[in-house]
């Protein structure tokens, strides 16, 4: 009974921890809003996967060497290179959907935003460069001991625990993906353009925060 409460607490709190805009978000909710729900699902699938991964380094034993500074800083200046290309990429998009308005331009889909494989590597690389997931999964662990739900931490116990996790953390974004696939009936044009517009902004200014915490890892 302690092991099926100690599960839904997992997913649930893998749900939770999911809601705060980032990255992955930005790409689900980008794919979404566009009527792209396919490769939206893929972005959360390469998610999930690196969330598994991160997992597997958290409990297994190769954490410490993620938190090595020089470790640190090359995945701060990876994420800030990806974000910024996104970024762009979301802001040109955005432009040529306001270009394709006009009646001599029809509109034509992002490949961006429509290849299945394209997505799944948006979504592995942005979650890939989020190494501070190890540290989630560890304080999370240590929570549930201090509990008492976990006396003891087995291997099958640790497969089950890191499913329920990325589970949790995974089914938001589905979420997410499913009520914005399904708003973006009632979503103007050039609402759609706004939100876009907004999503590149944003995930460039996510590419400058990333570039700062390298800056900062590099000065130390």
């Amino acid at each position: 009974m302690n092991t099926i409460i100690l599960l839904f607490l997992v997913f649930l709190l893998g749900f939770l921890v999911a809601i705060p805009a980032g990255p992955v978000q930005v790409e689900v909710i980008r794919r979404s809003v566009n009527g792209h729900l396919k490769p939206a699902f893929m972005v959360i699938l390469g998610a999930f996967l690196i969330d598994m991964l991160y997992g597997v380094i958290a409990f297994f034993g190769i954490a410490p060497f993620l938190e090595r500074p020089a470790v640190q800083t090359i995945f701060w200046f990876s994420g800030s290179i990806i974000l910024g290309v996104l970024g762009i990429l979301t802001l040109r998009h955005s432009r040529q959907e306001h270009d394709s308005s006009q009646p001599s331009q029809p509109s034509q889909p992002s490949s961006l935003l429509t290849r299945k494989r394209w997505s799944l590597l948006s979504g592995i690389s942005l979650s890939g460069t989020n190494p501070v997931m190890v540290l989630w999964w560890l304080s999370s662990l240590n929570i549930f001991r201090d509990i008492g739900l976990i006396p003891v931490f087995t291997t099958s116990l640790a497969v089950a625990y890191l499913l329920a996790g990325s589970l949790g953390l995974a089914s938001y974004l589905l979420l997410l993906a499913l009520v914005l696939h399904r708003a973006r009936s009632i979503i103007s044009s050039r609402r759609m353009r706004q939100i876009n517009t907004a999503l590149g902004i944003f995930l460039l200014l996510l590419s400058v925060y990333f570039i700062v915490h390298a800056v900062q890892g590099i000065i130390r």
